[in-house]
């Protein structure tokens, strides 16, 4: 007669699965914590001081353009639209490795604001002329291989500046609220930065009112006032 162990080793799918109806544990998202317009500032103002401009404006480029850190570092000359003020992101560069694709496996076009821009222009007389990626380490004059060097610049940069400390990812959200908080349309935000709508209005519609003045309120309300002097027209 076989035992229990053999049985199980020739008919494995027959015992019932002890996990079945056992639902997982859902993780609570934390939320997005961006930076303040005066706690950008005085960023990149510290880490122009401790670590020189290249830096400065690698960080710069981040806040503004909003593209994540493996798109960023993976940026080739060969994406970018000066005279269009525009950059294509299609690949990413992860754990050392190029890859050509991005996080989300969709190219997309995103519209450089002037900031942005301007960091472009004075990477191109550093890095055009001697290789394929937009942004090089100063430290080793070469493309950067992951994002070490910068989370460590980041990270004593913060340290000494008197803004509270967030992780540089932070970056990417500051672009999105930057752009919500001056009045820009979210679905072209969303866009901009490779999100669906849905996260964008899930993750940051908090932010979009303080662009709003009143206006949407007031378009209601006008709506509204129209409406009822209809119906005064009507008794």
């Amino acid at each position: 007669m076989a035992s229990a162990f053999e049985l199980v080793c020739k008919h494995p799918n027959t015992l019932p699965n002890p996990t079945a109806g056992i639902d997982n544990i859902k993780v609570q998202k934390g939320q997005s914590d961006p930076f303040a317009p005066d706690e950008v500032e005085e960023i990149l103002a510290t880490i122009g001081k401790q670590w020189g401009e290249v830096f400065q404006d690698y960080f710069e480029f981040s806040m503004f353009a909003g593209l994540r850190a493996s798109d960023q570092i993976a940026l080739m000359w060969e994406d970018v639209d000066l005279r269009l003020g525009r950059v294509v992101v299609r690949r990413a560069r992860v754990m050392g490795q190029n890859k050509e694709r991005t996080k989300t496996h969709v190219e997309r076009e995103v519209e450089l604001n002037g900031r942005a821009l301007a960091v472009l222009h004075r990477q191109r007389a550093r890095t055009q002329a001697v290789g394929k990626q937009v942004f090089y380490n100063p430290a080793t004059s070469r493309a950067y291989v992951d994002e070490q060097k910068q989370l460590q610049v980041w990270t004593r940069s913060l340290r000494t500046s008197q803004v509270r400390y967030r992780p540089p990812k932070e970056c990417r959200d500051t672009s999105v609220t930057l752009a919500l908080m001056a009045g820009a349309n979210p679905v072209w935000v969303a866009n901009q930065h490779g999100y669906s709508v849905q996260v964008m209005m899930r993750g940051y519609a908090k932010w979009i009112p303080s662009a709003d003045k009143g206006s949407n309120l007031a378009a209601v309300n006008q709506a509204i006032g129209h409406t009822s002097e209809a119906r005064k027209n009507m008794i």
